[in-house]
């Protein structure tokens, strides 16, 4: 990361008519190394509107009629102050939502937010984040939501910040609940070749979930049968861990 001084010198080079001129292909490289169009676009928008709005939306199969929703709604404020509150659904009855107050900076195609802690909020108000979550949203995905509403496509890996966004965990190891090969379009070898059908995962219709690490994940059945209800999230746990399955 440039320090302050060096960050100034670069953008004088690249704004200055004349310097710019004389070099056209070092301004070239510049903006594109250091990302410099996707910024000037983050901070016109909030010059002209006072505050930049981004809405990222997803939707992903876990299994056969079951789904989640997951929302992220943030608004970045002059001064380097940004808040958001995401939710996701699993159905009709099941959902988890937070918020986060904290502090945004960019640094090359990424704005790099992190929670600060605030005070626990009351019983009819969404929970507070705790301080020091740390993650990047891509400037892109940004500038395509053009200030507004990003969907991605139904069954879309999640975004790397996702994750470290509910939970603080940036783990690259970290498990994600999504199931590869769900929900996209097959691959067509010959046009006169009739596609593969998607492949599902078969949901068992008595199968029942439990929240790690902000993920749901299913109960083995064997969990089920032999264990209280209060100790199935610490087993699952163990068995995701240990990549033991059952």
């Amino acid at each position: 990361m440039f320090d302050e001084e060096v960050e100034m010198k670069i953008l004088r080079f690249v704004t200055e008519p004349h310097a710019a001129v004389s070099c056209t292909t070092w301004k070239q490289v510049l903006y594109d190394s250091l990302q410099l169009e996707r910024r000037k676009y983050f901070m016109q928008l909030l010059g002209e509107k006072g505050k930049v709005d981004f809405s990222y939306n997803a939707v992903r199969p876990l299994g056969e009629d079951f789904e989640e929703s997951a929302g992220y709604n943030f608004t970045f404020l002059p001064g380097g102050a940004y808040k958001m509150q995401w939710t996701r659904t699993f159905d009709a009855w099941t959902s988890q939502s937070e918020r986060h107050v904290g502090r945004w900076m960019i640094f090359l195609g990424n704005v790099i937010c992190e929670t600060i802690e605030q005070p626990e909020a009351s019983e009819r108000e969404v929970r507070y984040a705790a301080g020091g979550f740390r993650f990047e949203i891509p400037l892109e995905d940004i500038e395509l939501a053009a200030g507004t509403y990003y969907q991605v496509a139904d069954g879309s890996p999640p975004a790397k910040w996702e994750l470290a966004a509910r939970t603080g965990n940036d783990s690259k190891d970290a498990h994600l609940c999504w199931t590869e090969g769900q929900w996209k379009h097959p691959v067509r070898t010959d046009q006169a070749t009739t596609p593969a059908p998607v492949a599902v995962t078969r949901l068992n219709p008595d199968a029942r979930f439990v929240d790690i690490d902000g993920d749901m994940h299913e109960v083995s059945g064997d969990i089920v049968a032999n264990h209280p209800e209060e100790n199935w999230a610490m087993l699952m746990k163990c068995r995701l861990r240990f990549g033991i399955n059952g």
